[in-house]
């Protein structure tokens, strides 16, 4: 191979990274609850008066910002009172829901929607300014009113009890179990492997309609975004099959159309995805010396699958691989290359400073990139990355843009167990190199804004 070549650092401006964050921080959050009353099995809409600050004259339940670091249910029993005049002693908590998160392009603000269901006696109310009418309707006509952003989701959040776990739904809970325990296979099998678990709970459920397996599905669904917190293509995958089922829910329409529907929808989701993989592949094979010695860590199934692609046309590529302390899936990557005949040296973690000279590229995967272009992955990562940047050699990432969190975009930034994964920032990543092509950093946030706007909140 040659000597050692003399590089030059390629640093990015400063001052460019903290302009990227900047933007990415103008995005407003803002706390709101959302309170939908019910009595003879209809919920209350309110039809937003000219004088409120967004969303005039669409229909919403009743909501109100929270102040401060007030109590949502306190601020719920406040709204409640001051828009339609009803006292506390004149409801009855039913439940609380799990948060929502929405994103608002028209007003660039992420919405994070506390939800309550209250029942009352009475449908006998009082307006206040904010409102100019307001109507009690069947729960399933949401639909067909102009309301404010993803009412109906947050509805679904309150709907039934999420936490209650039918009894059939008990394969499901263990098998979320079998991918929070997963420290086997990396972050797109485990995407989908959910995908295949909500297709299994769709057949196996035994709701009576819909509805009732929507909220199987949901219920489901919550508890796998968790399974993982650090890989983002779980939520999102997730989040894509959801958003698509919710789109055939149709009133009145045979059960058995919508389960094969979701069956349907799960097969199209996860081709998708294995589609994505393969041209994020081939586009980051291109990124490969012909010549030279690449430098991996950790095990990641389309730096495997690029580099197979890669080596079919260059004779002299040479692979190091990190064992990749602790769980040391570097040892299975390093095995699965020598099948495809790759030359590769398996190496100690601790010897990356050692060898970082003659490497002309770092290639990895990832399991969550942040919308500032930040890099969770394998601990060592940051390391790894760190290095090469300070001897001018690029760093780069492969992955799916479904592994893009759109739970950090909506202000829920991933936690991770620190033992397994680290965080690069992304003035030391050379580029995302995804299924639709290269990506700086600083484009990460402005992918996002469009991705979720097509995933189930």
């Amino acid at each position: 191979m040659g000597p050692p070549k003399n590089r030059q650092a390629t640093n990015r401006p400063t001052q460019e990274v903290s302009t990227q964050r900047l933007q990415c921080n103008a995005l407003d959050y803002k706390h709101v609850v959302t309170s939908f009353l019910t009595v003879d099995q209809q919920i209350l809409l309110l039809r937003r008066s000219e004088k409120v600050g967004t969303h005039r004259h669409r229909w919403s339940a009743v909501s109100g910002h929270l102040e401060n670091n007030e109590a949502p249910l306190k601020r719920a029993l406040t709204e409640i009172r001051e828009e339609v005049g009803l006292q506390e002693e004149q409801l009855t908590l039913i439940r609380p829901g799990e948060a929502l998160r929405a994103y608002d392009k028209e007003n660039d603000t992420v919405w994070i929607v506390h939800p309550f269901l209250f029942q009352t006696k009475s449908k006998a109310i009082q307006l206040d300014w904010e409102n100019t009418a307001y109507a009690w309707i069947n729960p399933k006509d949401i639909s067909s009113y102009e309301t404010v952003p993803k009412l109906k989701e947050v509805y679904d959040r309150v709907r039934r009890d999420l936490n209650a776990t039918p009894q059939y739904l008990t394969p499901s809970l263990r098998a979320i179990d079998d991918v929070a325990n997963d420290r086997i296979h990396g972050a797109s099998f485990l995407g989908r492997r959910a995908v295949e678990l909500l297709s299994t709970t769709s057949t196996t459920s035994k709701a009576q309609d819909q509805d009732e397996l929507f909220s199987d599905l949901l219920m489901v669904g919550l508890r796998l975004r968790k399974a993982q917190p650090a890989m983002a293509i779980v939520w999102n995958l997730v989040g894509q099959f959801l958003e698509l089922v919710d789109r055939e829910r149709k009133d009145n329409g045979s059960l058995a159309e919508f389960k094969n529907s979701c069956t349907d929808i799960a097969g199209a989701v996860l081709q998708t995805a294995i589609e994505a993989a393969e041209d994020a592949s081939r586009n980051a094979a291109r990124l490969l010396p012909q010549t030279g010695h690449v430098l991996t860590h950790s095990y990641s199934s389309i730096v495997q699958r690029s580099i197979e692609l890669g080596v079919k046309g260059w004779k002299n590529l040479e692979v190091y691989a990190t064992e990749s302390y602790p769980g040391m899936e570097g040892k299975e990557f390093a095995k699965a290359l020598v099948g495809l005949g790759v030359p590769v040296k398996l190496i100690p973690d601790a010897s990356v400073d050692a060898i970082i000279s003659n490497v002309d590229l770092v290639i990895v995967g990832a399991d969550s990139v942040l919308r500032d272009g930040s890099l969770i992955h394998k601990t060592g990562t940051n390391h790894i990355a760190t290095t090469a940047h300070k001897s001018g050699i690029p760093f780069h990432s492969t992955c799916e843009t479904l592994k893009f969190s759109a739970r950090d975009f909506l202000g829920e930034t991933p936690e991770f167990n620190k033992s397994l994964f680290d965080l690069t920032p992304p003035e030391h990543i050379s580029s995302f190199t995804t299924e639709i092509g290269k990506l700086e950093p600083g484009r990460i946030n402005e992918r996002l804004k469009e991705f979720v706007k097509k995933i189930y909140p």
